[in-house]
């Protein structure tokens, strides 16, 4: 769990991790320098359930959301690892199924092979009133066929809050990268490429909505469409650190990398070098899509 001025959400959080159906687990926190009362609450937990709660030693506060996760993944030496935003909810079956269905891809393929498992979530308010049921169909996200490479360094279709994956998945993707987008991102990318990645339909998470979030649900409708065609420019830097992220991957795994991926991802990485056909040219030649056909009518537009 990463942490940062969250004492208005986290007690929740964790009664709703000492609550699950699945408790053979050990959590580490760590606090990218809060002000607030955060570091106080979490003590008050530690003090109770010192076996299962881990505050680890901030040497240099203030990393930012993706750094703080990154640091914790680099601290956890277990064999599996799921990831915990301060201000959500769990349901009280996620570890029990995302658990589970990895054990269900370890049989199938072997604990050696980098694995990801992923859920889908119910959207809720600040006060946690549900205002959709499948994150996955208020976004226009198809699980699916996003987790294909090709999709994958478009748009990122596994949310770090669902996510589990295994020692070698872990071992694999580190370090990860200052161009990296998210860790959950970066993860969901190294086991597209090298592993598997299983989605679990079932919500497993109370994905909560406040003016504080680091990322956050935004429902896929026209109003989002003309947002971004009203602000190309934004649009297009966003696809660029896309890119950038493609780039430091290609780099990172150079010598691993099967030939027909790595000429996939230099195609992506290098897209905005590209001359207008060429871009064309491998958007199809290398199926680089987003879910839905208004956002690839907006790619052709990008591009």
């Amino acid at each position: 769990m990463a942490v940062f001025n969250g004492g208005d959400y986290v007690a929740k959080q964790l009664d709703s991790i000492f609550e699950q159906t699945y408790q053979n687990w050990r959590l580490l926190v760590r606090d990218d320098g809060s002000s607030d009362g955060t570091v106080i609450l979490l003590n008050q937990f530690i003090n109770v359930h010192p076996d299962k709660i881990k505050l680890i030693s901030t040497d240099n506060p203030n990393l930012g959301a993706f750094r703080n996760f990154s640091e914790l993944i680099s601290h956890s030496k277990a064999d599996y690892i799921m990831f915990c935003d301060q201000d959500d909810v769990w349901l009280p079956r996620k570890i029990e199924i995302s658990f589970q269905r990895m054990e269900e891809l370890e049989s199938s393929f072997g604990k050696d092979t980098p694995l990801l498992v992923h859920t889908d979530l119910k959207v809720a308010d600040n006060n946690l009133k549900v205002v959709a049921d499948s994150l996955w169909h208020y976004q226009n996200c198809d699980p699916v066929q996003g987790a294909k490479l090709c999709r994958l360094l478009l748009q990122n279709v596994a949310t770090g809050c669902t996510i589990m994956i295994n020692k070698s998945l872990r071992d694999m993707a580190l370090p990860i990268p200052d161009e990296a987008i998210m860790h959950d991102w970066w993860l969901a990318l190294t086991a597209a490429t090298f592993g598997k990645i299983a989605c679990i339909a079932e919500p497993t998470v109370l994905y909560r909505q406040h003016n504080s979030n680091e990322t956050g649900a935004r429902s896929w409708n026209t109003g989002h469409i003309f947002r971004q065609l009203a602000d190309l420019q934004n649009t297009r830097n966003g696809m660029r650190r896309t890119q950038a992220q493609a780039a430091a991957f290609l780099q990172s795994f150079a010598g691993v990398l099967h030939a027909a991926d790595s000429e996939m991802i230099a195609a992506y990485a290098g897209l905005h070098e590209q001359g207008f056909l060429q871009k064309r040219y491998n958007l199809i030649k290398f199926g680089f899509a987003y879910t839905g056909l208004l956002r690839n009518l907006g790619l052709s537009i990008l591009v």
